[in-house]
């Protein structure tokens, strides 16, 4: 007669699963911190390249709703398409470059975009120099103010 032990079955079963009749999960640890201090630079990477198209696309969703589609503007707005330009938009605090849309009226006026004026809008950069000022922060001042704030 055959003995059957109880744990030997169950034994793997946090390891690995079949999930289906396919498909096989296997569950490894990791050590999170080395992967991470690995990964970090690529994460960032994808972070700002995924922020840059959201701010490509809030620009654009907003000559679609002034102007219409692409090649087929809304002749009731009274805005058409005007190429792109070099621009820049502040994105992690930092000035980055970006190809901004352009729209001007049918009798040649440009039009500024709202969404534009501010994506280049960075309050925290310009908090910070306000503070700065307020401190005593300017070039001439500076050995006054560092002597100030050690005392």
């Amino acid at each position: 007669m055959k003995k059957t032990y109880q744990g030997m079955q169950d034994k793997s079963k946090s390891k690995f699963e079949v999930l289906g009749k396919r498909e096989l999960l296997a569950e490894v640890p990791l050590p999170m911190v080395e992967v991470w201090e690995e990964l970090q630079a690529q994460v960032e990477q994808l972070t700002g390249e995924a922020g840059l198209r959201i701010i490509g696309t809030i620009l654009e969703n907003e000559v679609t709703r002034r102007v219409g589609p692409p090649h087929r503007p809304d002749p009731v707005s009274g805005v058409v398409r005007w190429g792109r330009q070099p621009g820049y938009v502040v994105f992690g605090g930092r000035k980055v470059a970006v190809e901004r849309p352009r729209v001007r009226t049918r009798a040649g006026q440009e039009v500024e975009l709202d969404s534009y004026a501010r994506l280049q809008d960075d309050g925290r950069r310009q908090r910070a120099v306000r503070e700065g000022i307020v401190a005593g922060l300017t070039a001439r001042n500076y050995r006054r103010a560092r002597a100030a704030s050690f005392n």
